[in-house]
Formats: C-alpha cells, structure tokens, sequence
C-alpha cells in the first residue's frame, strides 16, 4: 500500500475508535432499520440493500468534480461498504429527492459514521434547521481534523476562508471566519454583515431558535464569528442565509 494509503487508513482507524467513545454520541437519537450497504454514491450518500438511498445527516462531502470527491467516496466506502448499519434518526427524515436523511452507526462495533468521517477530514459539517441533532460534538470533531490538516483540510479548496477571501469565491457551501460589524434589522431580517464581504441573513422565522440557543444577535457586532452556509447572489458579493443558531460558532479572541 502507498504511503498516503496507509496514513489515510491509519487516520480511519483512530477515526473509528473515537466515534465509540464517550459524551454525546449517535445512541441519543431515534433507532431506525438495519441493513447491508450495497453502493457508495459519494462522500455522504449510500444505497442499502432494501434500495434505500440515504444521505449521511449532518455533513457535507465533496462530490462530483469537486477536489477530494474520489477520496471522500473511497473514505467512505471503506467504512461502510459491505458492513450492516443502522439509521439513526434527529430530525426530518427524507429529504426532498426521497432519500432518507439519517445518521448511520455502525452494527458491529457501534462506531458512529458522521463523526468518524469528519476526524478523519473527509467531511465537513453541514446542518439545517430541521436536522440539527449532535451538531456539537460533530463541530468538535471537524475542528481536530482542521488543526490537524487532516483529509480535505490539506487542501486550499476548503480552507475556512476570510472575509475577502469569501468574496473572492462568493457562491456555494462555505465556511467564513470575521468579524461583525453589524446587525441590522431589514424587512423583518437581521442582516449581519461581515468586514469586507457578504452579509449574513437570519430570517425571521429563525429568530426565536438563535434567542433560545442563548446567542443574542444584537450582541454579535465586534465580536469573531465562524458562519457556515450556502451563499446565494445577494446584495455586495453574496447572502449566506443562516435559519439555525448551530451555523454561527462565536470565536474566542486570540491572546
């Protein structure tokens, strides 16, 4: 095996081992069905053995002729192809295309696939507001594998990006670091913009579950913010709407 084989099985295994571990984990959600993978589409989607497709809740994989698509696909098959998983449901349950929308676990072993894929950096994080479950420790998880460089975070693609690095590349799935400078209400929005680049856009009908997490968004003017998002044409360079407090992670200031 090459080298970057092996590093990448060795990142696997630990991957696997830390997805068993303890805290919050995948046996706080909904048990589902059990089946044998029969197909890997890509880094977050696979088919079971009923014909069930299912897309992996709560991540993002690079797909198609994005760069790491093949490695995530691969990562991927080779945690779950040919092994029976269980879905593990946190929120809606099929999603628009008619895929089930599940985390998978794991039978034998009871290893926890989401978390495992972003130890390893073979996903990011990506959720929404009605499958939000486990977004913390899946955002901690993330975290190491981008301090450690590890999978897609090696690769200038998928650096979290500045304000005006956003605005370079200002459309599609992205993760921003910056600062607010302010929050704005505008037609029942609040619109928070970032230093140089787009403006975030928190609608109204999300308001109440950014005021029930505890993160006042009247405080986040001056304050270091990681946003996450698809960004959509807007006003400037572009409009990431956020409809789900887990999307904003409030950054603590450097020493």
């Amino acid at each position: 095996m090459a080298r970057g084989g092996t590093a990448t099985a060795m990142a696997i295994t630990l991957a696997l081992a830390l997805a068993g571990c303890g805290g919050p984990g995948v046996d706080q959600l909904a048990a589902g069905p059990t089946a044998v993978v029969t197909e890997v589409r890509s880094g977050d989607a696979v088919v079971l053995k009923t014909g069930q497709v299912v897309r992996l809740a709560g991540v993002e994989a690079p797909k198609g002729d994005d760069p790491f698509a093949g490695q995530a696909r691969e990562a991927l098959s080779r945690l779950v192809l040919g092994r029976e998983v269980q879905l593990m449901y946190g929120g809606a349950r099929q999603d628009a295309y008619g895929r089930a929308l599940a985390h998978l676990k794991l039978v034998k072993g009871g290893a926890w696939v989401e978390k495992a894929l972003l130890e390893a950096g073979d996903a990011r994080v990506h959720t929404w507001p009605d499958n939000r479950a486990l977004a913390r420790p899946m955002l901690d998880a993330e975290a190491r594998a981008r301090t450690g460089r590890r999978g897609l975070w090696s690769l200038p693609a998928y650096q979290v990006r500045l304000p005006d690095e956003a605005a370079a590349r200002p459309f599609g799935f992205q993760v921003v670091e910056g600062r607010v400078v302010s929050a704005a209400e505008r037609d029942g929005a609040v619109r928070l913009s970032l230093e140089r680049w787009v403006e975030a856009e928190v609608p109204p009908q999300a308001q109440g579950a950014f005021a029930s997490s505890g993160l006042a968004l009247a405080d986040l003017p001056g304050k270091l913010v990681r946003i996450r998002g698809l960004v959509r044409p807007g006003s400037g360079e572009g409009l990431m709407k956020l409809d789900h407090p887990e999307q904003v992670e409030v950054l603590r200031e450097p020493r």
